[in-house]
């Protein structure tokens, strides 16, 4: 059997040598898997949930859609009637909407109303609404199926403010929705953004220590799922 060692080389070859363990990766593969376990484990604490920014004027509002669908509508619209912006994105819905000048009502307007050049899809309006249509804009855009649907709602967000030239905008969503939206922002937006996180205030936040079952049920579907988005988002960065 030949081992590949030319003779008279000089080339030696030990059987009993042990190849160098890469010591720097593992500790920086430690290190991420640690963090990620601390975040996951603050994200059991229904405070670490709970997050909210005092609103100030930006160029749109964006509007995320969920079974407490009524008090999130209420918050962005108390926001338009004070005069927080007049422009509103839903993700989801893929629909762009601009305030009337006595701020009485929406009206369904395009991308090109605001940036004539864009070419970003044309929003969509009442006659598509639905979860099936949603789907249809991820595989428009070419998401990944594993990225997480909050996830796929913010980089439509951030796709729908470069085509108008937006660069500050109001989240509104649940506060218990909120430390997810708030986590993911900060790996899609850049430094050059600035976004302001409004948890509603018509729905009931947590109490300490948890009285309610379904204040449970909050916690313990959040956890899943920004632990999901962080092990998936490493890999995107390592692979990347």
């Amino acid at each position: 059997m030949e081992l590949g060692i030319k003779k008279g080389s000089g080339q030696q070859i030990h059987f009993g040598q042990v190849m160098p363990f890469p010591e720097k990766s593992l500790r920086k593969g430690l290190v991420a898997v640690l963090a990620v376990l601390l975040i996951v484990g603050a994200v059991l604490s229904p405070r670490y949930l709970l997050y909210s920014d005092l609103p100030r004027r930006s160029d749109i509002i964006v509007q995320f859609i969920g079974p407490d669908q009524e008090s999130r509508r209420r918050e962005a619209w108390q926001l338009f009637q004070e005069g927080y912006s007049k422009y509103l994105f839903i993700p989801t819905l893929f629909s762009l909407y601009k305030t009337n000048q006595d701020r009485s009502g929406l009206t369904a307007i395009r991308f090109s109303d605001i940036n004539p050049g864009t070419n970003l899809p044309q929003p969509t309006f009442e006659n598509e609404r639905s979860i099936t249509h949603f789907q249809k804009i991820r595989s428009l855009f070419g998401f990944p199926r594993f990225y997480e649907d909050t996830h796929a709602e913010i980089l439509l967000a951030k796709r729908a403010m470069d085509a108008c030239g937006f660069r500050s905008a109001i989240f509104v969503s649940s506060p218990y929705h909120m430390r997810r939206i708030k986590i993911i922002s900060s790996r899609v937006f850049g430094s050059s953004y600035d976004i302001i996180f409004a948890a509603s205030h018509f729905e009931k936040r947590y109490e300490v220590p948890l009285t309610l079952q379904q204040d449970l049920q909050h916690v313990f579907t959040e956890g899943p799922k920004i632990f999901w988005f962080l092990c998936y988002d490493l890999w995107d960065r390592w692979a990347g």
